[in-house]
């Protein structure tokens, strides 16, 4: 049968190659036709007619081969050379050959021409890359359709598809693809069951293994998905090479390294930006030094390490690890306050009346030389033996409880309960838990101090800076508060009502924390925030040539950071989330785990926040009716997939 499409015919032709009969489709010129048209007779003989196989087409070639270059064949002359009598169904058979894919051959209107052994070389080059590229193709589609590993060569077609998913996976937009997107590999896509959102698209690659298992939608896009400038990281090394070269205003620095200082951190803290000591006054009351890092001894306002700072705003701490503010050849190397070592500082001298109020503050530049770093463990342990040969930090602890109840009695809230955590080790998730504890409280309440001081002296002086504001809560009264369980449930409900803080460059007060005044001041090495706030206060002693920014000035910058402060605890919390659930599914089965129903999230769909103390942490779960906060629980995970973002607690009474 023949049709007629637009100026090209359709020819239908029987094919029994490899033992199986069927039919092939050819859409063909018309111009290419005229076998058909030298025998009308046969039409239906002719069209039943299938191609030779390759054995016989090379037997043409060897025979045409030996006449003169340049010799012209007729069909019938050419299927000469195969058959004694060739019939129209021997030529026609010949003709679809020679009009599919072959090179021997080159099939013309006015007549066939044998190709010479130079010129098969290319084509047969060509043809076997074309065979090359298919099968790439093939397999990188049938690795889609199985999600399965694939590696793509470093330039072609698919390699670009690859880098269009990943970029469409990473800017959170998903499907639609791109216009020019192939039909083939949509298909793939729809096969391997991916819908097309940025969290499909993301398991998809995982499973390609072009995604890390543990990297977060969000991170990729923010500002600490890629590393440092080089001209920041340059920069970074050249001043770290000369941080002991001396600095202007180094000789007027307030040297106190004959204070016996000491640093709380974590294990492993690299950037260590604060470090306490006790002292006393001529009149015998104690004097707690808070030392915070200096960074503006070696950075300066525009550099390009300062502009790399602005631009990420914050140190962004995850499950594997952290991406700083500023290049550690600086943050854990010259700036930080490491012990053993002279060190540039902003301290604050404070001091308390009996009841715990700020009787008095001194602000300085200063030299400090940290005594010895310690965890919180073994600060919690000195706190709790109070040797006599390192009684500070147990007057200290006692100083500063003090100063805790005057917040309290002031309407500060304190919720102290463990916070689990999910860390990334060498042999994956692993839970961490983090104990409230003396040492704990006494760093924090040290850290608070120091802000509420920085923000007299603001407030005093007149100079704008990054003030952190806070209304209070007003979910419940007090006494809707008071009738609820003390501790995880009615904190829980005061969460809800907390007003979020915020930045501003008038002073406000901060409810929560119970103080008329706060600005954030001891980490400016890991929060532009803090940084600016030294600057402020430089700039305003005249320690900077520039004079201190306005509020109108200052506000843009405070946007920003208050902007960047958010953005990286959504990708710090998608990070957790993303650990936690890939830490369940590492766990062997085990029981029911215990906990508290804190509060109902939607009571009619048996939806509530649970506390899960074994896990320190706070999660939705499906409750049991009847149940009301307070109530114990038996927790059991009932289904968990991190590559669907999917966690279903069940929880019943216990």
């Amino acid at each position: 049968m023949v049709e007629v499409r637009r100026g090209r015919a359709v020819v239908r032709q029987a094919d029994d190659r490899g033992g199986q009969t069927g039919s092939q489709e050819r859409l063909l010129p018309l111009r290419d036709l005229w076998p058909l048209l030298a025998h009308p007779a046969h039409p239906e003989a002719l069209l039943a007619s299938g191609p030779l196989g390759p054995p016989l087409l090379a037997m043409a070639w060897q025979a045409a081969i030996r006449a003169p270059a340049g010799t012209s064949w007729s069909l019938q002359q050419l299927a000469q050379l195969l058959y004694r009598d060739p019939t129209a169904g021997h030529c026609l058979a010949l003709w679809l050959t020679l009009a599919g894919p072959q090179d021997l051959f080159r099939l013309r209107r006015d007549g066939i021409t044998v190709r010479c052994a130079d010129d098969l070389k290319p084509l047969r080059q060509q043809r076997r890359q074309q065979r090359r590229r298919q099968q790439v193709r093939d397999d990188f589609l049938q690795a889609l359709r199985l999600r399965r590993p694939w590696a793509p060569p470093a330039e072609g077609k698919e390699a670009e598809e690859l880098a269009h998913l990943h970029a469409l996976t990473c800017r959170g937009e998903g499907l639609p693809l791109w216009p020019d997107c192939p039909d083939d590999l949509r298909l793939a896509l729809g096969q391997a069951h991916c819908d097309g959102s940025p969290q499909a698209l993301r398991s998809l690659l995982v499973d390609l293994g072009h995604w890390a298992a543990d990297l977060p939608l969000a991170l990729p896009r923010s500002v600490w998905g890629g590393g440092f400038p080089p001209a920041c990281l340059a920069e970074a090394e050249a001043l770290a090479r000369a941080a002991d070269e001396e600095r202007p205003g180094d000789r007027e620095r307030l040297d106190l390294t004959g204070l016996h200082s000491i640093s709380i951190d974590d294990p492993g803290t690299r950037e260590i930006d604060d470090a306490l000591a006790l002292d006393h006054d001529g009149d015998g009351h104690a004097v707690i030094w808070v030392h915070v890092a200096d960074p503006h001894r070696l950075i300066a306002p525009g550099s390009a390490i300062d502009g790399e700072a602005r631009r990420r705003g914050t140190t962004l701490y995850l499950s594997g690890g952290l991406q700083p503010m500023l290049p550690l050849e600086l943050g854990a190397g010259p700036l930080s306050l490491s012990s053993g070592r002279r060190r540039a500082a902003v301290s604050l001298a404070l001091s308390l009346d009996a009841d715990g109020g700020l009787r008095k503050a001194r602000l300085v530049r200063s030299w400090i030389r940290v005594a010895y770093g310690l965890s919180y463990a073994d600060a919690d342990e000195l706190i709790e033996l109070a040797p006599p040969e390192d009684p500070d930090l147990a007057r200290l602890d006692e100083v500063l409880r003090t100063r805790r109840q005057w917040r309290a009695r002031a309407g500060a809230l304190t919720m102290d309960q463990a916070e689990g955590r999910i860390r990334r080790g060498p042999s994956g998730p692993e839970l961490q838990i983090t104990e409230p504890g003396p040492a704990r409280s006494l760093v924090a309440e040290a850290m608070i101090l120091a802000g509420a001081a920085a923000a007299d002296w603001a407030t005093a002086a007149g100079v704008a800076m990054p003030y952190r504001c806070q209304d209070g809560h007003g979910s419940l009264s007090p006494e809707q508060l008071l009738a609820l369980p003390e501790g995880p449930v009615r904190w829980a409900q005061q969460r809800i009502g907390l007003a979020r803080s915020r930045l501003q460059a008038s002073p406000g007060p901060h409810r929560s924390l119970g103080l008329a005044g706060y600005l954030q001041w001891t980490s400016p090495i890991r929060r532009y925030g803090d940084l600016l706030a030294h600057r402020q206060w430089l700039a305003a002693i005249g320690g900077l040539p520039q004079p201190p920014l306005s509020a109108d000035a200052l506000l843009p910058e405070l946007e920003q950071v208050d902007r960047l402060a958010r953005e990286a605890q959504l990708v710090a919390r998608e990070d957790q989330r993303l650990a936690l659930l890939q830490w369940l599914e590492s766990r062997p089965p085990s029981g029911p785990v215990t906990g508290l129903l804190l509060r109902w999230l939607r009571q009619d769909q048996g939806l509530g926040l649970v506390r899960i103390d074994d896990w320190g942490m706070d999660l939705a779960a499906e409750v049991d009716a009847g149940l009301a906060p307070g109530d114990g629980l038996l927790l059991v995970v009932s289904g968990v997939s991190s590559r669907h973002d999917r966690l279903e607690l069940r929880a019943r009474r216990r």
